[in-house]
């Protein structure tokens, strides 16, 4: 897939000089771009991507589960220290 901007037909309006840096930054992002994804077949996903992508997040969403079940019981270690942290320097104990 190759992105086309409207690069050179800007008007001179604001003078020359800003005109021709616009179209010479255009351009040089229009490059840019088009080398992020040189794939004819862009914005497709494969199977198996998919399937890792989905594999990915089912583990991510139980461990955020597990995390918010240790939270609620209050045996979540690092939120405890936090707390306590934040607690202690409010206090002006600890900084």
């Amino acid at each position: 897939m190759s992105i086309k901007l409207k690069t050179d037909n800007l008007s001179p309006g604001l003078g020359n000089d800003f005109r021709n840096d616009l179209v010479d930054n255009f351009s040089e992002i229009e490059k840019e771009i088009n080398k992020l994804d040189p794939d004819e077949n862009s914005g497709q996903i494969t199977k198996e991507e998919l399937d890792k992508l989905k594999n990915d997040f089912m583990k991510d969403n139980e461990a955020l589960k597990e995390r918010i079940n240790r939270i609620l019981l209050g045996v979540d270690v690092e939120s405890i220290e936090i707390v306590v942290n934040r607690i202690l320097n409010e206090k002006g104990v600890s900084k």
